[in-house]
């Protein structure tokens, strides 16, 4: 009774001070869901304004955008700013950010104890992990061209497939990252997911049980984003390792210096690591060079991403003095923000498509033989907002005509080409597509075969 009619924030607090830290944080998970619903309702809103205006001159109707748009955006029903500055509270209540900085310490050097720990009883591992390094270096010095390489995308690091971690390393593990970039590769794939408390950790599958040491403990079988960064840490892999944040990466990326970048993909639906990702690049901005793309399946969270990430290089080049984040002999044409001599480097947007009818609802689906609609579908409000497209693999593609389309639509935006597994995956595949059809990206699992002579 004595509390009632508190302020919002004030409700939030006490709530946060008498409950227990798992009531409390589902509590910010509810929230962070309805916030999500909300941007999602305003984004549907206002396509039907903008629809409905286009024929609004032809039914001598009056245009609605200029007055109803802001409206709707400061509209109480629709409680978006109200929401997000719960979300802070929370945030601030739960110490997320300070966590995030306490646990990263303990976390890098339990990483790297797992990683410098080597049983003398797993001698023939040993020898067959070493085996295939050696193999990758003398790979990629002897058999790739240089031209080449920059184009090469390891799909998930320098992993296993078949997730046999006594060859390998784990798929989305530091090591596979590592191993991938010190042996000259310069773009790595990685899925990344957000924990229950918003850390963006690297995850391809919704929970950690095919990767698992024990699939059958609890943490192994949640989904990730029920998962707290302690659950994370107590959670190892069949390789001794852990899944890691992707702060750390980037960090082995930054170490590692050269070319080393990702290439993140985020998950349809996942806007929660969209802010997480740029609430990361405006607390380490350093980093942000270590970032060559970011994509996903899901156009509308990509378009979102666009305008927050613009939003971010025009507040960096606000806040700092003239400097370049990017270093300028990087091969991808990633986008540029310059005002009075500083130089802000972000990341390339890119949208993921299919080749065949969508399984999802969010898939969107193209073939080569009419690419057409990759031009709208990179357009928000009538201007190119994203920066291209990554294509699933056709056969079609290495045709004349699927070559000309791709030709074409590389000289309008980047295209990259990701495949599954058991497509074709060598380096004549890939550099066809490179040099005739002028793809700026080619994901592959970098198999034994890689480097020798395939029909294609």
């Amino acid at each position: 009774q004595e509390h009632r009619g508190l302020p919002h924030d004030d409700a939030i607090q006490l709530y946060v001070s008498t409950m227990s830290e798992s009531r409390s944080r589902d509590l910010f998970t509810s929230i962070k869901k309805i916030h999500s619903s909300a941007s999602m309702n305003t984004e549907a809103l206002r396509k039907l304004v903008k629809k409905f205006d286009k024929g609004a001159v032809d039914r001598d109707d009056d245009m609605l955008t200029s007055t109803l748009i802001p409206e709707l955006y400061s509209a109480p029903f629709m409680a978006y700013p109200t929401l997000e500055g719960h979300i802070e509270t929370l945030r601030d209540s739960l110490a997320v950010e300070e966590e995030e900085e306490e646990l990263d310490e303990d976390s890098v050097m339990h990483s790297i104890r797992q990683r410098t720990t080597l049983s003398t009883k797993d001698s023939t591992d040993v020898k067959r992990r070493a085996d295939e390094l050696s193999w990758l270096h003398d790979m990629l010095a002897r058999s790739i061209p240089d031209s080449e390489i920059p184009r090469l995308v390891a799909h998930r690091g320098f992993h296993c497939p078949r997730d046999n971690s006594g060859k390998r390393p784990l798929e989305n593990s530091l090591s596979a990252f590592e191993s991938a970039w010190s042996a000259g590769i310069h773009l790595c794939e990685c899925d990344v997911a957000l924990t229950k408390d918003e850390q963006l950790v690297l995850a391809h599958d919704e929970d950690f049980s095919r990767l698992a040491l024990d699939p059958s403990k609890i943490c192994s079988k949640k989904k990730v984003g029920d998962l707290t960064m302690k659950e994370i840490i107590s959670l190892t892999f069949k390789s001794g390792s852990r899944p890691p944040l992707l702060l750390d990466v980037l960090r082995s990326a930054q170490a590692i210096g050269g070319f080393a970048r990702l290439v993140i993909e985020i998950k349809p639906g996942n806007q929660e690591a969209c802010t997480a990702l740029i609430r990361l690049f405006r607390q380490y901005p350093e980093l942000i060079e270590r970032c060559a793309v970011i994509m996903s399946f899901d156009a509308y969270t990509m378009h979102k991403l666009r305008s927050e990430l613009n939003e971010l290089a025009s507040s960096l080049m606000a806040a700092s003095d003239p400097l370049i984040w990017c270093r300028s002999e990087s091969p991808h044409n990633v986008r540029s923000f310059e005002d009075d001599g500083s130089q802000v480097n972000m990341p390339g947007v890119l949208l993921l498509t299919v080749a065949k009818e969508p399984q999802e609802h969010y898939e969107l689906s193209v073939g080569v033989s009419d690419l057409t609609p990759v031009h709208s579908w990179l357009q928000h409000e009538g201007k190119q907002s994203l920066d291209g497209v990554y294509l699933q693999y056709q056969p079609e593609m290495l045709h004349p005509n699927g070559i000309a389309a791709l030709r074409a639509l590389g000289r309008q935006c980047q295209v990259g080409v990701w495949g599954k597994f058991g497509d074709p995956d060598n380096i004549a595949f890939a550099t066809r597509l490179v040099r005739e059809c002028g793809v700026s990206f080619v994901n592959t699992d970098l198999p034994r075969s890689f480097s020798g002579r395939h029909h294609v």
